[in-house]
């Protein structure tokens, strides 16, 4: 099917209101039958324009329909003055953000305040949120609206498939044939914002749909520089399942209401500063918002304490958007009065309020004055006036200030309908207090949040779903993972113990011990047959605890494999200690800390790279026997970090110390002075985002739902091709350790755990863990096989284009995989070697690739790729999406490259043609290697000057050059020169303008951008050329123009050198 049947049938679905519920069929390479949608529709449904076809179609189009909405207030048609009025307003919507805020309007109402000709200043009205798929709200989808560039020297753009609401455009669909990638509509809306096409009426878009019959993917509109292809979602059924069917999706999301709903009532408006930008929420996020808005609905306050539900979304899906969306949407029932958002610790009160606020499309966090309906609490008694008060407000308070009013003396609970939304439910309901909250709020209604829920098998305690009633929606960590919303985890286990000094001697003695009537030869055939179980059985905690040399141990494998773990420093990690039985775990931290300081010192004396750490808990006020030395070991540790990184920080503000070194692990200190560890009891296992932290060491026992908030802490998106997984490194009991995680994976990474079945749930770990090495090696092993076919041995591009785009597929396939195989340490496998930074020559023997050939294919080959790609798509070389992953740093040859420009100098002097040729091609394969393409640019243009006799060296023969970079830069101007010398020839403006004065004035454009005439001189030069144009140009053609023309095609070709020179630098 090709893109205009495609086009023609996806308008029809949409208009025929023939909706179907038969199972869909994807086809091609996701051949998967799909549930037919859940979905109830209204009467409503598109209806198609076929006459509307340019952008002034639209406008008058949007004036009819706002004229007929506004009826009671305006007398007359808009004339052109008024109507004008109302296309500014709309075309000043620069951004998507701004376009959000003016559809949303005030209190959900959205109106354009404009002049009438008889005098009276009126609010038109162009959306109203109570109508969303009701009353006079008017659906219509147009097709192939032509679009005139809105940059002189971009194309003509014709759009596929516009949906409208009230006239406006909300929903921009691109089509492409069933044998295209999806991801292909996508770069070309990327192009469409980038040309400044959603622009005028246009400006109003919301949601941006690349659709093919095979497969969609929707995003949230956004600016140019903010374009990222990996916030372009599936959708999914309500079993988490992906919808690539078209037809499907269009029943899903497409429809009457919901598309207008995920238009409005499911995007998020976030208003962060210097971050404005729109978000739309993900199919999971939307099905648990609705789950819970329709138990609220049925939700009797009278009835007394209401337990709704909880919602089960796995660490780091986005909780924060989706409880937010739910507060808001519950603050404007009509039978609720407020909506508390309750988090379990006071320090993350204000983190929460300032998200919220963002979030709140009444408020503006830069306007004190417009605060919008979000309310922090900062005392008890702050959060005991705001529960009285007037208004729908969402209150953001923590656990501990509810439970702190309840206690007051003369507390009385409001008498008003509250939601409580509880985050980190499995944390803040332990105990008595909680359970009193809830008693105390007589008209209450109670959500939970969690990505680790309570059930049978994690504790002796309440359940999650006895707390806060049924599971509404589930979002395990394995979905979250296939959807690439987390990423999944490799594990490690080591041991600081020495196996052979165990089995002669530790393990004899604790037999004799534990089993007196044993013969010598029962523990000798005890010991010749143990497993890693029986090990860990035997070995007491304290072997690990306050061990000096289990310390060192530790410590030294850290540094050891630092740049594995780490991708070479570019990632920093977490690393948490904890003493069992009872015991204080804070002499343990400080341990560390110590040890890691003998290290460092040890390390710089000896010229070896350090590590900067911090170690930070809680003070300790209790008086008790541990007092003492926890308090002397944080106040060296807070003087440590004070000399380390020029702060001041005393016992009086440790709470401001953690902040300090919270924002140095997750990089967002001001001074940009970043750490590379942290040692932590408990502080920052759960509640802390870093994406830029990808390593955990662990020195304790976690299990069930603690393990999994303490790993993901590691697994947050970052560069995917740099961070592929959250690393965590034990160092105790391995196989305890392991059996813990398993289980623990075994029931947060599946669905069914949320039956409260009593048998035990298998294969927690599948698609979240990382392969063994042997088995990524053999994925990257036939990727590699599959390249070396393809470019015969590393040396050229495929010929035909089909086998470029197949080569483009495995580059991506093999930079995923070498990512992910640089992390593996060289000593983890027996038979392979892994990865080691100073020998990366027996990875690449192993994967079929000499070191040669590996840096032929991911510079030269690479870089010749993209180079075609950038001119047959004609986009910008920065554009194309491949960044190679390198074995080794790639280092340039200086040496060699000067060699090569005083042969070539030397050859054509002595006119050896042929020799210089193949020298030149020398240069210019040299230059394809180089990751810098604006240099490597320079390389060949300086190579064409010298070969072409433009220019020559001042002495000859050339000898004891001792570098080529002022030759290169030279040559490289001369080639300039000629370019511009050529242009000003060409186009007959060589008495108005000087190359030199076209270099300055190209030297502040950007590419693509219309930048040129800022101060004029642009516009001056155009009109002295159309003087004499016919008299001083050298092309025929030119010289024949029309005086408007030859103006405007001179502006346009300005403008292509000018990207041409910007592309270039």
């Amino acid at each position: 099917m090709n893109e205009q049947q495609f086009e023609s049938e996806l308008i029809q679905y949409l208009s025929s209101g023939v909706i179907s519920h038969r199972n869909h069929h994807a086809t091609g390479g996701h051949a998967v039958a799909e549930q037919a949608a859940d979905y109830i529709y209204t009467t409503k449904r598109w209806r198609h324009h076929p006459e509307i076809k340019t952008t002034d179609d639209l406008w008058a189009n949007f004036k009819a329909i706002l004229e007929q909405h506004n009826q009671n207030t305006l007398d007359y048609p808009l004339s052109v003055v008024e109507f004008n009025q109302v296309k500014k307003i709309i075309s000043e919507l620069h951004t998507p953000y701004l376009a959000g805020q003016f559809l949303y309007g005030l209190n959900g109402v959205s109106q354009i305040e404009i002049d009438l000709d008889d005098g009276r200043h009126v609010f038109l009205t162009v959306f109203d949120q109570k109508q969303v798929g009701a009353g006079d709200t008017v659906y219509q989808v147009v097709n192939q609206i032509r679009r005139p560039a809105k940059i002189i020297g971009k194309q003509n753009r014709i759009f596929d498939t516009t949906l409208l609401i009230n006239g406006l455009p909300v929903i921009q669909i691109e089509e492409k044939r069933d044998t295209r990638d999806v991801n292909e509509a996508l770069n070309q809306m990327h192009q469409y914002i980038d040309e400044n096409q959603y622009r005028d009426i246009f400006s109003t878009l919301q949601i941006l749909v690349a659709i093919t019959p095979n497969n969609v993917k929707y995003m949230a509109n956004t600016t140019a520089d903010k374009f990222n292809k990996d916030f372009a979602f599936n959708w999914q059924n309500r079993d988490n399942a992906i919808v690539r069917d078209w037809k499907t999706f269009a029943d899903a999301m497409l429809s009457i209401p919901m598309a207008h709903q995920m238009a409005t009532n499911y995007m998020i408006l976030d208003g962060t500063k210097n971050k404005q930008a729109l978000k739309v929420m993900r199919p999971y996020q939307v099905y648990a918002t609705q789950n819970i808005i329709s138990r609220l609905k049925q939700v009797d306050f009278e009835f007394g304490s209401n337990k709704v539900g909880y919602i089960w979304h796995t660490t780091g899906s986005g909780k924060t958007i989706t409880s937010f969306k739910t507060a808001w949407l519950a603050s404007r029932m009509p039978h609720v009065d407020k909506v508390v958002f309750v988090v379990d610790r006071i320090a993350l009160t204000r983190q929460t309020s300032e998200n919220y606020q963002a979030y709140d499309p009444d408020g503006d966090i830069a306007d004190v004055a417009q605060s919008g309906v979000v309310k922090s609490t900062h005392t008890t008694t702050d959060l005991s006036r705001k529960l009285k008060s007037r208004g729908n407000d969402i209150i953001v308070t923590s656990v501990q200030k509810l439970d702190t009013l309840i206690k007051r003396k003369y507390f009385q609970a409001p008498d008003k309908n509250i939601v409580f939304i509880v985050d980190e439910a499995h944390r803040s309901t332990g105990g008595d207090s909680f359970k009193a909250i809830q008693a105390a709020f007589k008209r209450a209604a109670w959500i939970g949040y969690t990505g680790t829920p309570m059930f049978d098998d994690t504790t002796t305690g309440l359940r999650t779903e006895d707390i806060f009633g049924p599971l509404l929606h589930a979002y395990t960590i394995r979905e979250a993972i296939a959807d690439r919303n987390v990423l999944g985890f490799k594990v490690d286990f080591e041991t600081t113990i020495d196996e052979e000094q165990m089995k002669t001697q530790y393990l004899p003695a604790f037999y004799r011990e534990r089993y007196p009537n044993w013969t010598e030869e029962q523990i000798r055939q005890k010991i010749d047959n143990l497993t890693q179980e029986d090990m860990d059985d035997a070995v007491e905690p304290s072997f690990y605890d306050e061990n000096i040399e289990h310390v060192r141990l530790v410590v030294a494998d850290i540094f050891k494999n630092w740049r594995n773990r780490s991708n070479d420093g570019k990632y920093n990690a977490l690393f948490t200690t904890h003493v069992g039985g009872g015991k204080a775990s804070t002499p343990m931290a400080m341990m560390y800390f110590r040890e890691f300081q003998r290290v460092n010192q040890e390390r710089k004396a000896a010229g070896l790279p350090t590590l900067k750490v911090a170690v930070t808990f809680s003070d300790n006020g209790s008086n008790n026997d541990g007092m003492l030395a926890n308090n002397q070991g944080l106040h060296y540790a807070m003087q440590e970090y004070n000399h380390a990184f020029g702060t001041q920080f005393g016992m009086d503000d440790v709470i401001g110390y953690t902040q300090d070194v919270t924002s140095r692990l997750n990089k967002s200190a001001a001074d940009k002075n970043f750490l590379d560890l942290v040692i932590v009891v408990d502080q920052l296992l759960t509640g802390f985002d870093a994406p830029e932290l990808n390593t955990l060491y662990v020195d304790r026992t976690l299990k069930g739902a603690g393990l999994i908030q303490a790993y993901s802490r590691t697994n947050r998106i970052a560069d995917m091709k740099e961070k592929p997984w959250g690393r965590i490194v034990n160092y105790r009991w391995p196989a305890q350790n392991e059996k813990l995680m398993n289980n623990a994976l075994a029931i947060y990474a599946n669905i069914k755990s949320a039956d409260l079945r009593d048998k035990p749930i298998e294969d927690g770990g599948e698609n979240v863990l990382a392969k063994p090495f042997k088995d990524m090696l053999a994925e990257v092993k036939a990727v590699v096989a599959k390249l070396d076919v393809l470019t015969k041995g590393f040396q050229e591009l495929p010929p035909s284009e089909k086998d470029k785009d197949h080569m483009v597929d495995l580059l991506r396939a093999y930079n995923n995989g070498m990512s992910k195989l640089k992390q593996y340490n060289p000593e983890e496998n027996e038979d392979e070697s892994g990865f080691d930074y100073d020998k990366p020559e027996v990875l690449l023997a192993q994967l079929g690739m000499s070191t040669e050939q590996e840096t032929m294919l991911t510079t030269v080959l690479a870089n010749e790729l993209k180079a075609h790609l950038a001119a047959t798509q004609k986009i910008p070389l920065r554009q194309i999406e491949l960044r190679m992953t390198h074995v080794k740093d790639v280092k340039i040859d200086y040496d060699y490259l000067t060699e090569l420009v005083t042969r070539l100098l030397n050859e054509v002097h002595e006119q050896k043609m042929e020799a210089a040729a193949q020298t030149r091609e020398d240069i210019n394969r040299f230059a394809s290697g180089l990751e810098d393409r604006s240099y490597a640019k320079e390389i060949t243009n300086a190579a064409t000057a010298i070969y072409n006799g433009s220019y020559q060296a001042e002495h000859y023969p050339v000898e004891n050059l001792t570098e080529s970079n002022s030759i290169i830069q030279a040559a490289n101007n001369v080639i300039l020169d000629h370019i511009l010398i050529d242009f000003r020839v060409k186009w007959g403006i060589t008495d108005i303008i000087n190359s030199t004065q076209m270099r300055e004035m190209f030297s502040r454009h950007q590419y693509g951008m219309q930048d040129l005439d800022n101060t004029g001189q642009l516009r001056d030069l155009i009109t002295e050329a159309g003087k004499n144009y016919r008299i001083l140009a050298r092309e025929p053609e030119i010289r024949d123009l029309n005086k408007i023309r030859y103006r405007n095609d001179l502006r346009q070709a300005i403008y292509r050198l000018a990207d041409q020179m910007a592309e270039n630098q």
